[in-house]
């Protein structure tokens, strides 16, 4: 494939792999003014976006630029992520300046989706159910010590429960406890919203701040974790913001940027191609059915 060709079907992509990130940014702008926002996501024969290319080359200009024209840091090839690929180069000010618009994006996605996550899960019926997992293996009493677990998890309006009491994996050892994770909603946020919108801008301004009030109350929901053993609850609470915070104010410190750059950069793959689902009966159900 010819230069040429190269900078005509991949002008992004071209740009990044010189370091011309003036040309860059007077680029993407004027695709932006065209409504042409997805290009700054596209991909080139090897599947990496621009921001992949250009942290892979550790070209900071230009991921300033990219990111500046709202790139997603979180964006992944071969499961091997934006921000392992810039640790990977050892620059901490490249580091930092995609750890930080990383964690504004996510947070800023987060945030976003709270409203419809609250009403799908409000509009869905409620119920019960228990998935039993394991690992299984053709080789003699391997899949004795293959983990196993049987996950519980009950809906009630936007509220969901998850019972489980695999924690992880220790050495040659599983870890086992006795873990509960609940997420608790509020009603329909939309419609509590519409309602007292056209409630309250019809009455003071005062009534406006209230009704904005009673919109970030329905549109936000606890995450809570329940350790049983040690009688322990972790709480956060997430909402919707109604602007999103500058990503400066999200600036990791000098110490977050030097852990990621000393500890070793892995990540974890599962192969799904060979996970198989099948429904579980009881014994109870059989005779009872029968």
């Amino acid at each position: 494939m010819s230069a040429k060709t190269l900078s005509e079907e991949y002008p992004v992509h071209w740009l990044v792999w010189h370091n011309e990130s003036s040309d860059l940014d007077k680029y993407l702008t004027k695709q932006e003014s065209n409504l042409n926002h997805k290009i700054v996501e596209s991909k080139d024969p090897r599947g990496r976006t621009p921001l992949l290319l250009s942290v892979t080359l550790g070209h900071l200009e230009s991921t300033k630029v990219l990111l500046r024209h709202g790139a997603s840091a979180n964006a992944e090839k071969d499961y091997w992520s934006a921000l392992q690929e810039t640790t990977c180069t050892g620059d901490p000010e490249h580091v930092q300046i995609v750890l930080q618009h990383r964690d504004h994006q996510r947070l800023t996605n987060r945030t976003h989706g709270i409203p419809d996550l609250l009403e799908r899960l409000q509009d869905a019926p409620d119920f019960y159910v228990e998935m039993k997992w394991e690992f299984t293996s053709w080789v003699p009493l391997v899949s004795r010590m293959c983990p196993s677990d049987t996950y519980k998890v009950y809906k009630s309006g936007s509220n969901v429960r998850i019972d489980t009491t695999l924690l992880g994996f220790d050495n040659t050892n599983w870890q086992r406890g006795n873990i509960s994770y609940v997420f608790r909603g509020k009603g329909r946020p939309h419609y509590i919203f519409h309602i007292t919108l056209a409630l309250c801008c019809s009455v003071t301004a005062l009534k406006s701040i209230e009704c904005l009030y009673n919109f970030l109350e329905a549109n936000k929901a606890t995450v809570m974790e329940i350790d049983h053993d040690s009688r322990q609850v972790y709480s956060e609470t997430v909402q919707v913001v109604l602007s999103a915070p500058e990503a400066s104010l999200l600036k990791p410190s000098v110490d977050q940027v030097a852990v990621r750059l000393t500890s070793p950069v892995n990540t974890t793959y599962i192969d799904t191609d060979k996970i198989a689902f099948e429904r579980f009966t009881s014994e109870y159900n059989k005779v009872y059915k029968g």
